[in-house]
């Protein structure tokens, strides 16, 4: 045998010795579980959790938690007020500019958000957005606050809370939220004012909505959440029990879970990698930017921010937002990440009519960890109720959580629901 021969068998051999990278597993988002449901029905009051020192919404120990001054929330009132705001994900939550500044379109205080909900917002998987819960803490201001569809009256109604949107659908949102109880701003009167603040009608709230100076994209609204619920939220409103389970401990059982990859269809503008920090006990989220490469997913703040009366680009005097600048802040992480296998009707085959309620697959990332679970809403007024696989809700780690409402099935009109070919979850 020549020493070539005897070279490449060698060669093969160590070739052979070195174990294949495994593809990530896609979760199976479609298929019975076979969980049985012990059904959980409502967890202590927001008030007696509260009592007790710890946040309803993220578990958190409240004399821990710190709030700038100007904020408002549990940790600086002790009184469970949350307020739920519409946010933009354009450029995936990053965004560059032309000469290759970072983060001008990411959200402007978005890390003192406790909960934060990612959806489809047009067909094709081209853009998602975020809605945020502020509870903990509530920012004197965030943004870029955006328009509403018919997901977000959907998830604003399992927590009752004051909302704020930058604009909604009006073929389809106004009626949702007459179906839903809820006051459409448009008619709203400072006597009735209702809970749902939009930044296109100058009535009670305009005082509470501002652009930022500077920006012409629809990426300039900025609103004032903390203001909001002292002054504009009705006194005697109560908002839902919502209060969730936690632990120090992470659940029995699961599989490796600490990278996961988030699909929707658009490399650049929505799909995003989430990774398992084990310093933070929390997933830093990832995007993808063109020519950049990966960049976490950061939140903004505002330098010396004043109101005052600028020129627009037409010409005329405006008050607006002028700040000496924008910088990056913190890290926006997920101590929970929750992926909600929904189904997704597309009305006119662009806007989103989801099933938010009934029972669905579900899958947990915590600690690193994968596990496999179910949801259930029992009906539009109810909370979801997140359970494990062995039928009891799921007990989260402390601190922040993202829902991802992931469509696992679709159809326009009056066509079958299938199998969505463009949307996935996948980990490692």
């Amino acid at each position: 045998m020549t020493k070539k021969i005897v070279s490449l068998f060698l060669a093969l051999a160590l070739l052979a010795a070195v174990p294949a990278f495994a593809e990530p597993t896609e979760i199976d988002g479609i298929s019975d579980r076979n969980i049985k449901i012990n059904r959980a029905g409502l967890n202590p009051s927001a008030d007696d959790v509260i009592g007790e020192g710890f946040s309803p919404t993220t578990g958190r120990a409240l004399d821990e938690i710190e709030a700038p001054d100007g904020f408002l929330g549990v940790s600086v009132t002790g009184q469970y007020q949350p307020i739920m705001v519409q946010i933009s994900n354009s450029g995936n939550g990053v965004g560059v500019s032309k000469s290759g500044k970072l983060y001008i379109v990411a959200p402007v205080n978005g890390s003192y958000s406790d909960v934060v909900y990612e959806a489809p917002q047009k067909k094709g998987g081209n853009e998602t957005r975020m809605s945020m819960i502020f509870s903990d803490t509530i920012p004197d201001y965030v943004g870029f606050v955006r328009s509403t569809r018919l997901t977000h009256c959907r998830i604003r109604q399992e927590w009752d809370c004051a909302y704020c949107t930058s604009g909604y659908s009006s073929a389809d949102v106004p009626e949702e939220w007459r179906k839903l109880g809820v006051r459409n701003p448009a008619g709203a009167t400072p006597d009735d004012i209702g809970l749902a603040y939009v930044g296109d009608y100058p009535k009670a709230w305009k005082d509470y909505v501002w652009r930022l100076s500077g920006i012409d994209s629809a990426n300039s609204e900025l609103f004032m959440p903390a203001d909001i619920v002292k002054n504009i939220v009705p006194k005697d409103h109560v908002p839902a029990n919502h209060t969730w389970l936690f632990s120090d401990d992470l659940p029995e059982g699961g599989d490796s879970g600490s990278i996961v990859y988030v699909t929707w269809g658009n490399k650049y503008e929505t799909d995003s990698r989430l990774e398992y920090d084990s310093s933070l006990n929390a997933y830093i989220r990832y995007v993808n930017v063109e020519k950049l490469g990966d960049v976490p997913y950061k939140d903004t703040v505002l330098v010396n921010p004043e109101i005052k009366k600028v020129r627009n680009s037409e010409g005329e005097t405006v008050k607006k937002v002028v700040a000496e600048s924008r910088n990056e802040n913190e890290l926006i992480t997920f101590n929970n990440i929750i992926v909600q296998g929904i189904g997704m009707h597309w009305i006119d085959s662009l806007r989103p009519d989801p099933e938010l309620t009934g029972t669905g697959n579900a899958d947990y990332f915590m600690g690193g960890k994968h596990y496999r679970g179910v949801w259930e809403r029992t009906d539009i007024n109810s909370r979801t109720v997140f359970y494990g696989e062995d039928g009891n809700e799921i007990k989260l780690q402390k601190g922040r959580t993202l829902i991802i409402l992931m469509p696992y099935v679709e159809g326009s009109g009056s066509r079958k629901m299938t199998k969505s070919e463009k949307y996935s979850v996948k980990y490692e």
